[in-house]
């Protein structure tokens, strides 16, 4: 039975890999994969010794070598869904259901803080300032390094988002029924954005070399805001925006919508191009440093795009991709509903070297820009 049960398993990737198209030959063919006991929501982020992190609805956080075997899990008993970030010392954060986790390289638990409200997309992490959480009861939070609460701000609505910290500190973030706001590292309020119509956002901030913010809303729309809080420009598609926003090299920005389609967005806020995905595109892109572009579809489609829109290849996992892609050494990572982790090889050695490639920025998913 044990026998059978291999050869399956081995057919069944065969199968995946089969699934790819187009491209330069080895591109996105499956290097490996691993099944965890959860749909997987969660984005992968790297550890700085090439380890790769990710969490799972079965409430573990499993740690793998980029060959892909397994080096540890960690059982939090709460589901995981939001993304591990990974501090300058190592140590990964990550929130469960109603506790921020902190864990060593290793997997033991340096500490665990309860949190009056599950964390949302990632926790921002500030250097030696700390870390930045969004709760979905509407708090954002600041905790220092040892678990120790510095305040909390009520932003009145619930959030979905996670925060963006500019290079000299600032605080970005949107939230439900209608509102970006820019903090100050103290928590007071720097600037408040009403968005028109009062329309929710899940989509989380991202920045570009001038510090302009964009961000995505329900109501089909992306908007730009100068740093200090005025509207350069909105952007309209047919349908809501979950997925964060990337910026390529050149300002190009880069957004799914629930429409199915990938946008390619001008800095000034004209469409450059628009890919058809044939399904939501609630994943947030990941622009390598070839300028590929990298992103999941509702379809279970993990899409490589070249730069001027066209199709690279595509692979297919057995359901829903809303992870957004880790690209590191030839290998692009990223988790389906399915349960499983994917490694596939691709053409980027690493990220475009643009102010936000990726969500939350980095390969660490520290959500600080440089």
């Amino acid at each position: 039975m044990r026998e059978l049960k291999v050869v399956l398993g081995l057919v069944a990737l065969l199968t995946l890999s089969l699934a790819s198209a187009g491209g330069e030959p080895g591109e996105g063919v499956l290097l490996w994969s691993f099944p965890t006991g959860g749909e997987i929501w969660s984005s992968p982020a790297l550890g700085h010794d090439g380890t790769v992190y990710i969490g799972s609805r079965d409430g573990q956080l499993y740690a793998f070598s980029p060959e892909g075997s397994k080096k540890w899990s960690f059982q939090a008993l709460e589901a995981l869904t939001s993304t591990p970030a990974v501090g300058e010392d190592g140590t990964i954060y990550i929130g469960g259901a109603f506790t921020l986790f902190a864990l060593n390289p290793d997997g033991t638990v340096r500490w665990r803080t309860p949190t009056p409200g599950a964390p949302t997309g990632a926790p921002a992490l500030d250097g030696n300032q700390g870390i930045y959480l969004a709760l979905e009861n509407g708090l954002l939070r600041a905790i220092d390094l040892h678990a120790a609460v510095r305040w909390s701000v009520d932003t009145g609505a619930w959030l979905k988002t996670a925060p963006a910290i500019a290079p000299e500190g600032t605080i970005y973030l949107t939230r439900g029924r209608g509102r970006a706001y820019a903090f100050n590292r103290d928590g007071s309020m720097k600037w408040e954005f009403p968005i028109p119509g009062g329309s929710n956002s899940s989509s989380s901030p991202a920045l570009d070399a001038e510090g302009v913010i964009y961000f995505g809303t329900w109501d089909g729309e992306v908007y730009a805001l100068n740093p200090d809080g005025s509207l350069k420009w909105r952007f309209a598609a047919r349908s809501w925006f979950d997925s964060s926003p990337a910026v390529g090299e050149d300002g190009t920005i880069y957004v799914g919508s629930g429409d199915g389609g990938l946008y390619a967005i001008n800095p000034d806020g004209s469409l450059k191009w628009r890919f058809p995905a044939g399904a939501p595109v609630d994943s947030s892109p990941t622009v390598g440093d070839d300028g590929v572009i990298y992103v999941g579809a509702g379809n279970g489609r993990l899409y490589a795009l070249n730069p001027d829109g066209s199709e690279r290849w595509h692979f297919a996992a057995r359901n829903r991709v809303i992870s957004s892609p880790l690209v590191a050494d030839g290998i692009v990572y990223f988790g389906s509903w399915d349960g499983r982790i994917y490694a596939l090889s691709c053409s980027s050695t690493g990220l475009a070297r643009s102010p936000w490639p990726t969500f939350h920025h980095d390969p660490q998913r520290t959500g600080r820009a440089e």
